[in-house]
């Protein structure tokens, strides 16, 4: 076997559906990815923009001195929901259900790495990425040839559909390329712009961040624009309704890789989150990607959830949090969540909480609600 048939039988023994290489050399994602920064798509996500960043995702050099390959891989997670558990618990955007998946990639990718470096090719310089660092990670998949960039501007496999997690290894040694899709094959298609209730894909192709459930529920970390808090509906952490809507995914494989299958939360409600301190948070999701949207941010997802569902059931809890939460942040989306049920006891909440709220921007939302409620 060459060294190229060495290396994608032992990304494929590793349990990646795919492995691919892409040759180096300028993307046109680059270019792509400058007017999204240009646009201001990227929201509160500064370091995206940062000089450094920049730079690294344009010359991967930078990276990896001497770079001639690039190891492209995907892995696939569940392509099916838990819909009792979404009932339960909001829902949950698939690739975050299980373990975090940073460190399922990092313990393949780092063991495939120190195969290239000791075995394969020994003594050669490599580093791995999988959502981890300043690369382009869309761009070389799709010079790889795992698939194409479809029009929610995620990548798209005509063997495996789009549940799957992106991952590279930049190598100092050349090995033949792979050849691109080399089409678009999304066509007239636009069920994912449809599916998108912020209508966060502006145009084919083009996604704005600062209205993507996903971004909103997981790295904005301030308060939700209140004209997008209804159409979040139940996404708790996440989103997956354009690939949801992707006719692509009939042909996604089941996931072969257990520890992203969604880990079992006993016990827990939407009432019962909204209780978590900050060490009750990191602890219950220690091994979680849902780590990343912090304490404050997680607590103001519940409530924006339990809001949506209007369910008069979750009102004591609510009004709890409005008196007591230590975060201005989560008062003010548990006020919103009051009025938006409404009912006595809700409007009673707020009532309450309008005579000892000192933060100013949480008191204006109490009477915004007050009078939601009374309508």
């Amino acid at each position: 076997m060459t060294p190229k048939e060495q290396l994608i039988a032992r990304a494929l023994d590793a349990g990646f559906a795919m492995a691919r290489i892409a040759a180096v050399g300028p993307i046109e994602a680059q270019g792509h990815y400058e007017a999204w920064l240009e646009a201001g798509r990227h929201g509160d996500m500064a370091w995206l923009a940062s000089p450094k960043h920049r730079a690294r995702r344009a010359d991967p050099s930078l990276l990896v001195p001497g770079i001639r390959s690039v190891l492209s891989v995907a892995l696939c997670y569940l392509p099916e929901a838990d819909e009792a558990r979404s009932l339960r618990l909001g829902r949950i955007a698939r690739y975050a259900a299980g373990e975090d998946y940073h460190r399922v990639m990092k313990d393949k990718l780092l063991a495939l790495e120190t195969w290239i470096r000791t075995e394969l090719f020994p003594g050669s310089g490599s580093l791995w990425y999988a959502d981890t660092g300043a690369i382009l990670e869309r761009g070389w998949a799709e010079r790889a040839g795992i698939g194409w960039v479809g029009k929610h501007s995620g990548v798209l496999s005509p063997a495996i559909g789009s549940w799957f997690l992106l991952g590279q290894i930049l190598l100092d040694r050349e090995l033949e390329p792979d050849a691109p899709v080399g089409k678009d094959h999304c066509g007239t298609c636009t069920r994912c712009l449809d599916a998108c209730p912020t209508r966060a894909i502006v145009a084919p192709y083009q996604v704005d961040a600062r209205l993507c459930i996903s971004y909103l529920t997981i790295e904005h970390k301030g308060v939700v624009p209140r004209e997008l808090r209804a159409p979040i509906g139940d996404w708790l952490f996440g989103c997956d309704l354009c690939l949801d809507a992707c006719p692509w995914n009939r042909f996604a494989p089941p996931a072969r890789e257990a520890r992203l299958h969604a880990r079992e939360l006993d016990g827990w409600t939407l009432e019962r989150f909204l209780g978590l301190t900050e060490a009750g948070f990191f602890e219950l999701f220690a091994e979680s990607p849902i780590r990343r949207a912090d304490r404050e941010g997680f607590v103001r997802n519940v409530c924006i959830v339990l809001g949506n569902r209007r369910d008069d059931r979750a009102v004591p809890a609510l009004a709890r949090t409005l008196e007591h939460d230590v975060s201005p942040l989560v008062r003010l989306h548990a006020a919103w969540a009051l009025g938006r049920i409404g009912g006595t006891a809700a409007r009673a909440a707020l009532a309450r909480a309008a005579t000892r709220e000192h933060d100013t921007q949480v008191h204006d939302e109490i009477r915004h609600s007050l009078s939601e409620a009374a309508a």
